[in-house]
């Protein structure tokens, strides 16, 4: 998310086309196409306000045994001898890019199985992505291997920041706008699932052959992570299965203010929750602080139809730009269960993957006596505040990973599990890692800053002190036509970059 906002509401004030008309017109011409386009304004936002009908439906009657859940079927039952989990962050493309490149990784190396040798993309089990990472993780859950055949053409090297700049400032979107609620947001998610997602459903990602995706938003009003799962659409007594790709996507990564909210239609007194599962462990949770207690009525909250008729979803780095709240949350809410479930069939590894596209770019304000701007003072708040809570997130799933290995062995679980994290903090050289840190959160990158991107993301993880260890202890290789290290440092203009 960061600079996205500064950096949209910049172009469009650049590039507004009532001022351009009225700036070619003399004194009282200027002046009347000024009023008339800000009168103009007033009635979009008016219109946009009172026609606005939310796309999510509802449902009558709650089966736990079918729809987009992680614990349906045979989501958890199937993880066989390795359970790999990911979690992609924000950061626009840059994001997107870098996960992309992750997948390439994983593609190209594989492990010793019990009769066969295993590629570590097909082990993925769950990948939890928010902001610019959803659109990796949610390309890969409904086109699986395309993502590497058609992905960079239908995302990533797209100009899609100036598609959506050049389609706000066309007149015909302004008079839709006048007419209905088309706003800007309504424009992305168009744009995303004509150009990308190609009117792709939930119902449409297939759980038996893919891993369980999981993109998050943040809920404005209650300000919670809000996952796009059936179990928290069972909350609203709503049918995610026919909910657009895009439209999740795009309450994921909507940046507040460049992007209104995304909103559902809270249907909870349609259908009765109290026999279901995760109503009861909502209600039985032994909660062990502040934060949990929040969650746990938050969640509760929606059941409460008078007080939250609708939910307003915004970009999901809000309430976790890294998206590893999901997994905290879940261990914390399962607890024992889990250790009882890992029992009945123990996986020999579990391998997380946290993929951080969070920058740490130069601080122009400390160059210059010059006071910032609201701008620049806004983006460095929140920068500071998202990189605090970020590493407290990190230092709680460090310590939660301490934990499991203490239980497992308790119960003795012959389970090993590695904790990788592929971040631009661990790129091998100062010129190098200044290009990354310093690429913008924009949903826009050239095709050389994009190459560079996926292959630092390759060699950040491969030469992870985690993933190494997990490799040598199932004896990982890689294919023989996987990019060599010199190939990578070509890439990424050093030649001794290892």
């Amino acid at each position: 998310m960061e600079n996205m906002t500064a950096t949209l509401t910049t172009a469009i004030n650049r590039r507004s086309a009532c001022h351009q008309v009225a700036d070619r017109g003399s004194g009282f011409l200027s002046g009347l196409t000024k009023a008339i386009c800000s009168t103009l304004v007033a009635l979009l936002a008016a219109g946009c306000a009172s026609v606005y009908k939310p796309v999510n439906q509802p449902i009558e009657r709650i089966d736990e045994s079918s729809g987009y859940r992680i614990f349906s079927g045979t989501q958890l039952r199937s993880y066989g001898e390795n359970l790999i989990l990911l979690a992609f962050s924000g950061g626009g493309t840059r994001a997107a890019a870098l996960s992309y490149g992750v997948m390439q990784e994983l593609r190209d190396t594989s492990i010793a199985g019990n009769s066969k040798r295993i590629r570590l993309l097909d082990e993925i089990d769950w990948i939890s992505s928010v902001s610019g990472g959803s659109f990796t993780a949610a390309y890969y859950g409904v086109f699986g291997e395309q993502l590497f055949t058609t992905y960079e053409r239908d995302f990533l090297r797209q100009s899609v920041q100036s598609t959506l700049i050049k389609r706000l400032l066309n007149p015909a979107h302004w008079f839709k706008t006048l007419f209905s609620a088309f706003d800007r947001t309504e424009m992305a998610i168009d744009v995303y699932d004509r150009m990308v997602f190609k009117g792709a459903t939930f119902a449409d990602i297939p759980l038996a052959e893919r891993p369980f995706i999981e993109i998050n938003a943040t809920d404005l009003a209650a300000g919670l992570r809000f996952s796009f799962t059936q179990e928290r659409f069972d909350l609203l007594c709503s049918d995610l299965s026919k909910f657009p790709i895009a439209r999740a996507v795009t309450a994921s990564s909507a940046v507040p203010v460049a992007f209104p909210s995304v909103v559902l239609k809270n249907y909870a007194d349609r259908c009765d929750i109290s026999q279901t599962r995760e109503w009861q462990l909502l209600n039985e949770a032994e909660t062990s602080g502040a934060g949990q207690e929040q969650l746990v009525e938050g969640l509760k909250s929606y059941r409460d139809v008078a007080n939250r008729r609708y939910v307003h979803l915004v970009d999901g780095g809000i309430a976790d730009n890294l998206g590893l709240r999901a997994m905290l949350e879940r261990l914390d809410a399962m607890g024992d269960e889990l250790f009882v479930r890992l029992s009945q069939q123990p996986p020999r590894n579990i391998l997380i993957i946290l993929v951080n596209a969070e920058t740490n770019p130069d601080r122009v304000i400390e160059k210059t006596a010059n006071k910032p701007s609201i701008g620049a003072t806004v983006s460095a708040m929140s920068n500071a505040q998202i990189s605090r809570y970020n590493l407290e997130t990190r230092d709680d799933l460090r310590r939660k990973v301490k934990e499991f290995e203490a239980r497992a062995e308790q119960h003795n679980l012959p389970t090993r599990i590695y904790y990788a994290e592929v971040e631009f903090d661990d790129v091998p050289t100062k010129e190098a890692s200044r290009f990354l840190n310093n690429l913008p959160t924009s949903l826009e990158l050239d095709d050389e800053e994009i190459d560079k991107l996926i292959a630092s993301a390759r060699m950040l993880l491969r030469h992870e002190p985690a993933f190494e260890r997990f490799l040598q202890r199932n004896d990982g290789r890689r294919s023989a036509d996987a990019i060599s290290d010199d190939e990578i440092c070509r890439y990424l203009s050093h030649e001794r970059c290892r």
